[in-house]
């Protein structure tokens, strides 16, 4: 024992490099390959906790396993260490781990080493220094955040498990603290599904103790809205004192309601309860919903604060919370006053206007709708912008509330929009959405600072021709500013009243304008930009999807502006899981380069009937089988699309699907993220047991089938996270070869001409024999920056499509690459190729439909048409001249070409 631990006292004085060496030759490789009964415990666990982290999609590239410390009921399960037994020990520098100093953490290639050594090891290459690492015990570069450092891996709770436990607490604390579960039921943790979310909101997310609704406002409450004050002061990052007003607006409901509470120890925590119903929301709504609380936090006075999300203890109600103001303006309105105190009024409260304007187009927000009671002053007299107003007013637009009567203000473009059902189906509002139109809106605040009529700002729409309305404008603001130093603003007003939008000037010209009449001398000085906005995209308020999200009838409707009643509403489709429904009232419209495919429509139906995220969809034997993350399989019918069976079985996430087509039988094969792999016979009594199952045998850290493929020679082949291919006859279901050659997991397969491609997350594709299983040759593009990882392929004619997670498209053919072109900004996680029609989706939501040409030169992709969606696309099949296409969102579509 002494020599031992004077051998480690010099080997600790080493340099890391040469203790590697000395480990390497075979003194120490301990860590890696754990205890059986460790291995056999934690394999479930941390394989539930793996899946769970993926997006909803199923071929994002994996990230490290984190197992959370809440996660931990494998530890009481494993078989506890000896006393006498040695603790288990840094593979590098040998020391012993615990708890607190020497915590094990997990590499992403699976081996574990202590922090201060995973600190230390250097880069993998000069190009990726703060991004990487060269494992010392595979020698694989691996993911790692310097700036984060080994915090960022997670936690070996296996390892962990083997170390001296502490003893056991006394009988009377034990039953004291039984006695307090009881009582008091303990917060559930946050589930790990909902951790990237809960980081994206953890700032919007206000405390439970807020308590907005405990202490509500006296006075009438606008419609929409919900008005109260914060029960106790908030810290940062809201800084809001107790007692202050707010305004709460309704974004979401959840159909189940507010989630129950099982047993005496289990409540939902506050924290998992609003990221849970801000990710029943669709993604447009989530982003919408963060941008606003960005702004208004950015933006600080012009706007009031948007604090963000809050629910209450039983309620199931998501709501948004915002500072609030009581609407001063429209009370200045009715204060008889002078031509002196209306300049004065102009100058004060215009030049707030537009700012607030010009910062939320800085932002890249537009408002699409306005009206004076959406403005408030604070109690120095300063003009803020309420966007919550903004919001219920939007969502009162949306629903068909007679504006003129109502006081709305909506430019003539706007009114366009809104009246066109087809484009608010589609969200097709390209070059439609931009300043111009709150250009309009402000021109309209003006005229009523101006005249002190608000109705005649919102009647243009009312009688009469829009001249008409534009000549009685211009002659009220004369006669009110003409004399005044104001004179040229009654023009500038008058131009923000064009018809056309091309022809309104910008905001920071009506900005200049004012301040020019108070301050000639440094008004150049102090002017804005003109292309303070130039240059960027813009979401609308007006026509996002908080605004649809309205739940009351119209109460009056204008004959002459009505706004669509047949827009999508993503968030409040009905949980329609129990009656596996199918809609058949959608249409979608697709724009394409050509004039010709510009009109083109596709009509929609929709299959509802997982509840979990869509994998996966094969035709065979008359019918339709979708695979999805919720474990079921559902089977449809070709021939009306009505729900037929759900096959159930799977104890993990399905990930795969494929349907093979035999003169005596059809038989459907799936695999899930826990290796195992089910044969299912279909036919006309579709048996809900399966004809067959089986489990991959690999490591725990590498388990899970992420493709499927079946060849004409009577096999079945599976792509694996364990980096291999798997060969197994479908006469008894055998192992009968394994493919090794890729560097990480495979994730598609396809059979074309006898040969076997698969992709894989390592950036490259390979080719195999499918006689003898030997390797062809490999599939890379040597360009620098140019490997991602291989999501999915598709082989017909020759040519091999592939995707990559880059957003990259590449084409090969004869095994030499001939295009390579990103076509999105995100992953695509499927491609299908029919003939010369190639199908994309993933992560930016859009179908692309394109065409793929060929010459004596070269290839190029023509695009056709492409449909918006609302949903992360996870699955395209081409079927009857029937588009096939599965989300993340548990829904099916089925498009059918209306032209």
């Amino acid at each position: 024992m002494q020599f031992y631990l004077l051998w480690k006292t010099v080997f600790n004085s080493l340099p890391w490099f040469f203790r590697l060496q000395l480990n390497l030759n075979g003194a120490y490789y301990g860590c890696h390959v754990l205890p059986s009964t460790v291995v056999t415990n934690y394999s479930e666990s941390a394989a539930g906790h793996a899946s769970s982290r993926q997006a909803p999609s199923r071929k994002i590239p994996p990230e490290p396993v984190e197992i959370r410390a809440e996660a931990t009921p494998m530890a009481s399960d494993a078989s506890p260490s000896p006393l006498d037994a040695e603790p288990p020990e840094c593979p590098v520098c040998l020391s012993p781990f615990d708890a607190d100093s020497v915590v094990p953490r997990v590499l992403p290639c699976g081996h574990s080493l202590c922090g201060s050594c995973i600190s230390s090891l250097p880069p993998a290459s000069a190009s990726a220094a703060t991004a990487s690492l060269r494992c010392p015990l595979c020698s694989q570069c691996v993911p790692f955040s310097r700036a984060i450092g080994p915090s960022s891996l997670p936690k070996n709770l296996a390892l962990l498990s083997l170390l001296p436990s502490l003893p056991n607490p006394s009988p009377a604390r034990t039953a004291g603290t039984g006695a307090a579960s009881a009582a008091h039921p303990l917060p559930l943790p946050l589930h790990a599904a909902h951790s990237r979310l809960f980081a994206r909101f953890r700032h919007a997310i206000l405390p439970e103790s807020a308590s907005p609704l405990q202490s509500a406002l006296p006075g009438p409450t606008p419609t929409g809205l919900v008005l109260g004050s914060i029960a106790s002061d908030l810290g940062a990052p809201w800084f809001c004192l107790q007692g202050h007003p707010v305004s709460l607006l309704p974004v979401k409901v959840p159909a189940g309601g507010a989630p129950s509470q099982g047993a005496a120890f289990y409540r939902p925590s506050h924290g998992s309860r609003v990221v849970g119903a801000i990710d029943a929301l669709s993604g447009v709504a989530r982003d919408e919903m963060i941008d606003l609380v960005t702004a208004s936090s950015r933006l600080a006075r012009p706007v009031c604060r948007v604090y963000g999300a809050w629910m209450g203890p039983e309620a199931a109600t998501l709501w948004l919370v915002s500072e609030r103001h009581t609407p001063g303006i429209p009370h200045l309105l009715d204060e008889s006053s002078d031509k002196l105190e209306m300049v004065r009024r102009i100058r004060t409260i215009g030049m707030e206007v537009c700012e607030a304007l010009m910062g939320l187009h800085g932002e890249g927000l537009v408002l699409g709708c306005l009206r004076l009671d959406c403005f408030s002053l604070d109690r120095f007299g300063r003009c803020l912008l309420d966007l919550n107003e903004v919001l219920a007013l939007c969502r009162a637009v949306r629903a068909g509330v007679c504006l003129a009567k109502g006081g709305a203000l909506v430019a003539p473009e706007m009114t366009a929009v809104l009246s066109d059902a087809t484009r608010m189906r589609s969200h097709d509002f390209d070059g439609l959405i931009g300043c111009s139109s709150d250009v309009w809106l402000l021109g309209c605040i003006l005229v009523a600072l101006v005249t002190g009529d608000e109705q005649l700002a919102a009647g243009w729409n009312t009688d009469g021709s829009h001249e008409d309305w534009q000549t009685e404008v211009l002659t009220r603001l004369d006669v009110a500013l003409i004399g005044t130093q104001l004179e040229r603003l009654a023009a500038v007003t008058a131009s923000c009243l064009s018809y056309e939008p091309e022809d309104r000037p910008e905001i920071a010209h009506v900005w200049k304008c004012i301040r020019a009449s108070w301050r000639k001398s440094d008004c150049d000085a102090l002017a804005v930009a003109d292309d303070l906005v130039a240059q960027k995209s813009f979401r609308c308020l007006l026509l996002g999807e908080l605004s649809s999200m309205f739940s009351s009838p119209a109460v009056e409707s204008d004959d002459k502006m009505q706004a669509s009643r047949g827009s999508d509403d993503n968030s409040s489709t009905p949980d329609n899981e129990i009656n596996h429904s199918c809609t058949n009232n959608e249409s979608v419209c697709t724009a394409g380069v050509d004039e010709v495919q510009r009109d083109r429509v596709f009509k929609s139906s929709t299959l509802l009937a997982h509840r979990d995220c869509v994998t996966g969809l094969a035709i065979g034997g008359r019918f339709l089988f979708s695979c999805s993350y919720d474990k079921t399989i559902n089977v449809w019918s070709l021939q009306d699309l009505s729900h037929v069976q759900t096959l159930k079985g799977h104890e993990h996430k399905i990930t795969a699907i494929v349907v093979v087509d035999n003169d005596n039988q059809s038989l459907c094969i799936s695999g899930d993220s826990g290796s195992g792999i089910f044969v299912w016979h279909v036919d006309s009594s579709l048996n809900q047991e399966p004809l067959n199952k089986w489990y991959e045998h690999n490591d725990w850290i590498y388990r899970g089938v992420h493709c499927l493929a079946v060849s004409g020679t009577g096999y079945l082949y599976t792509g694996s996270r364990d980096k291999t291919i798997k060969a197994w006859s479908l006469e008894d279901y055998s192992l009968r070869c394994t493919m090794t050659g890729h560097k990480s997991t495979v994730s598609c397969l396809a059979v074309a001409s006898g040969i076997l491609y698969s992709g894989s997350w390592d950036g490259t594709i390979r080719s195999w024999w499918l006689i003898d299983h030997s390797p062809l040759s490999v599939l890379e593009d040597d360009t620098p920056g140019s490997i991602a990882p291989v999501l999915s392929m598709a082989i017909e004619n020759n040519f091999v499509v592939s995707s990559y997670e880059n957003g990259c498209l590449k084409i090969w053919k004869d095994d030499v690459i001939v295009k390579s072109e990103k076509i999105q900004n995100g992953s695509i996680y499927i491609v299908k190729l029919n003939g010369k029609c190639l199908y994309t989706g993933g992560m930016n939501k859009v179908i692309n439909i394109q065409e793929l040409l060929e010459d004596e030169s070269e290839v190029e992709i023509r695009d056709v048409a492409s449909i918006t969606c609302d949903s992360v696309v996870t699955s395209i099949l081409y079927w009857d001249e029937r588009l096939i296409v599965g989300f993340s969102n548990r829904e099916i579509k089925v498009y059918d070409k209306g032209y």
